[in-house]
C-alpha cells in the first residue's frame, strides 16, 4: 500500500485502478483520495464573489476575483470576442525550470473570465449557474427562476436557502428534493407537497416531523391522524418565530434517530457505493452524481464513463476518460489534470480554463485552437516531438502525474470550497505556503432581498438573523460527508459500505431491510 505524500496515510490501488491509470498513460497517484480532493477543491471558487471593474472596458462587474489580481479579468462578452487572443501570451517551455513554476507564470499574466455564468436574467450575483431569471446567490444551479440562495438546483422556482433541488417549487430550507411543492425544512423526498420537517419520504402530503413514508397524508410524527386532527396539531406548532423553528426542527431530529435509515441514498445502481448516486453502475466513492459508469471518486457529476477524481461535471453530452479534474465540460474526451475545462476537450492536459480545443498542453484560457503547449502554437509533428520531452522533464522533477498544486491556484485557500470541506486557520495555511485573504470589512453583513422580505411576509416567516453562508454552512452539516465506512447493517448484520460512521446515533439497514421498514 503506498503512503500518501501529504497526510502519511497510507491508501490502497486496486488492479481496476492500476488498469485505469495504464490506460489513460498517467502514473498511480501519489496522494490519498481525500488529499488529491483537496488540492483540487482549492482550484474551485464557488462561493466567494467581488465586485469589480471589467479589465478591458471597464464595466462593473461581479467577479469570483477581486480587483487587485495580477491578471486581466474579462466580462464574458469581452471575454468570448475575437478582440483578443490567449495565443498572444505564448511562451517556449524551458527545460531548466520546472513546469508548474512556468505555468504559475502564464497564470499571472493570461487573462480569464470573471465568472463560470451565462445567459442570465437579473441574476448576476451568482457564479456556476447559467439560464437562471430573477435569482440571487445562487451556486452551480442552472434554469431556476425566482429563487435566493441555493446550491446545486435545478429548474427550481421560489425555493429559497436550499440545496440540490430539482424540479421543486415554494420550498424552503431543504436538501435533496426532487418534485416537491410547498416543502419545509426537509431531507430528501421525492414528490412531496403541504408538509414540514420530511425526511425519506415519497409522494407524501399534509404531513409533519415524518420519516420513511410513501404515498401518506395526515400524518404527525409518523402517526396516521384524521384530517381535523391533522388540523388541530398544527395550530400547536409555532412556525412564524426563530424559536419556534428551531424547537420543531430538534424535536425532528431526536425523533430520526429512532428509525432505521439507508445505508445508501440513491436509486437503481449496479455495483456501486458512495451516498445521493442514481442509475449508475460499477461507480465506487461516488457522491451527489447520477449516470455513471466504470469510474470511481466521482462528485456531484452527471454521465462519466472511465473516469476518476472528478469534482464536477455537468452536461448532456457526457464525458469519458476523464481523470483529477476540477470542474470538466461536456462532451471531453482524454482530459487530464485540468481545472474549468468546460466542454468537447479532446487530448488535454494540465490546463485551465479550455474549451472547444484538442491537443493542448499547460494552456490557459484556449478555446478553438490545437497543438498548443503553454498557450503557443505548434505544428503537429512539432506539438508531437515536444510533449513527450517535456512529461519526461516533468518525471524528473516529480510534477508529472500531480494535480496543479494549492500554492499556485488564482485563489486564496479560504475563498475555495477546499476550507468548506478542509479548514484549516490561517495560520496553518500560511504555514503551507498557501495564500490567504482576510474577509474585507463588513463582509458579514448582510442586506434583505425585496423578492425575499416578501417571501417572508407572504408565508408568515421570519425574517433571518445569521449570514447566508452561516445558513449554508447549518444546511449542509445535515447532510452526510463525503465519507465511507465499512460497517454491518444493524437488523440482518450483512457487510455494507456507508456515509454513515459507526458511531453514528441513528439505526442503520441495508437496502433489503430499509425497504421492509418503509412504511
Amino acid at each position: 500500500m503506498p503512503t500518501c505524500k501529504q497526510c502519511s496515510q497510507q491508501f490502497t490501488i486496486y488492479p481496476e485502478d492500476k488498469a485505469f491509470y495504464q490506460g489513460m498513460s498517467v502514473p498511480e497517484p501519489t496522494h490519498c483520495p481525500s488529499c488529491r480532493q483537496q488540492r483540487r477543491m482549492s482550484w474551485r471558487n464557488e462561493r466567494t464573489l467581488y465586485k469589480r471593474t471589467c479589465s478591458a472596458t471597464g464595466k462593473e462587474i461581479i467577479s469570483m476575483y477581486p480587483q487587485e489580481t495580477s491578471f486581466p479579468v474579462y466580462d464574458h462578452s469581452y471575454f468570448f470576442s475575437s478582440q483578443w487572443d490567449s495565443l498572444q501570451y505564448g511562451r517556449n517551455f524551458d527545460f531548466n525550470r520546472s513546469f508548474f513554476e512556468q505555468f504559475h507564470d502564464l497564470l499571472l499574466i493570461v487573462p480569464r473570465m470573471k465568472n463560470y455564468s451565462i445567459g442570465n436574467e437579473n441574476a448576476e450575483y451568482g457564479n456556476l449557474s447559467s439560464w437562471n431569471k430573477n435569482c440571487y446567490m445562487l451556486f452551480e444551479a442552472d434554469n431556476n427562476e425566482d429563487c435566493l440562495y441555493c446550491e446545486y438546483s435545478f429548474r427550481c422556482k421560489d425555493v429559497l436557502d436550499s440545496s440540490y433541488a430539482k424540479g421543486c417549487e415554494l420550498c424552503y430550507q431543504c436538501n435533496d428534493i426532487v418534485k416537491c411543492y410547498n416543502l419545509w425544512y426537509s431531507f430528501n423526498c421525492k414528490n412531496c407537497i403541504d408538509s414540514y420537517f420530511l425526511k425519506n419520504c415519497t409522494g407524501c402530503s399534509d404531513c409533519f416531523s415524518c420519516i420513511n413514508l410513501q404515498n401518506k397524508q395526515y400524518y404527525f410524527f409518523n402517526e396516521q391522524l384524521s384530517r381535523e386532527d391533522y388540523k388541530k396539531a398544527m395550530k400547536n406548532i409555532d412556525l412564524h418565530s426563530h424559536i419556534g423553528i428551531q424547537k420543531a426542527l430538534k424535536a425532528f431530529l431526536d425523533f430520526t434517530k429512532k428509525h432505521p435509515h439507508q445505508y445508501m441514498n440513491g436509486f437503481h445502481n449496479e455495483n456501486c457505493t458512495g451516498d445521493y448516486l442514481n442509475n449508475s453502475k460499477n461507480a465506487h466513492f461516488c457522491f451527489n452524481s447520477s449516470e455513471i459508469c466504470d469510474s470511481k471518486y466521482i462528485y456531484n457529476s452527471e454521465r462519466i464513463k472511465d473516469g476518476y477524481d472528478i469534482e464536477t461535471y455537468g452536461g448532456m453530452e457526457g464525458s469519458q476518460l476523464v481523470y483529477e479534474c476540477q470542474s470538466v465540460g461536456r462532451g471531453s474526451y482524454n482530459v487530464a489534470f485540468g481545472s474549468n475545462v468546460y466542454q468537447n476537450l479532446l487530448n488535454a492536459r494540465y490546463c485551465d480554463i479550455c474549451a472547444n480545443a484538442k491537443n493542448i498542453f499547460g494552456c490557459i484560457s484556449v478555446s478553438h485552437h490545437q497543438y498548443c503547449i503553454l498557450n503557443k502554437q505548434y505544428s503537429q509533428k512539432e506539438y508531437e516531438v515536444l510533449v513527450p520531452k517535456i512529461i519526461e522533464h516533468m518525471k524528473k522533477t516529480g510534477e508529472w502525474g500531480e494535480f496543479f498544486p494549492i500554492k499556485i491556484s488564482p485563489f486564496s485557500y479560504n475563498e475555495t470550497i477546499a476550507q468548506i470541506y478542509y479548514p484549516l486557520a490561517k495560520k496553518e495555511a500560511l504555514n503551507k505556503g498557501y495564500s490567504w485573504r482576510d474577509a474585507d470589512k463588513n463582509s458579514k453583513n448582510f442586506k434583505i432581498q425585496k423578492t425575499e422580505l416578501n417571501f417572508y411576509q407572504k408565508n408568515n416567516l421570519p425574517t433571518p438573523t445569521k449570514h447566508p453562508d452561516q445558513r449554508y454552512q447549518e444546511r449542509m452539516a445535515l447532510r452526510n460527508p463525503q465519507k465511507l465506512w465499512s460497517r454491518n447493517c444493524m437488523k440482518c448484520d450483512k457487510k455494507i459500505i456507508t456515509s454513515f460512521a459507526p458511531d453514528r446515533p441513528e439505526i442503520i439497514y441495508c437496502k433489503e431491510c430499509y425497504l421492509s421498514a418503509v412504511v
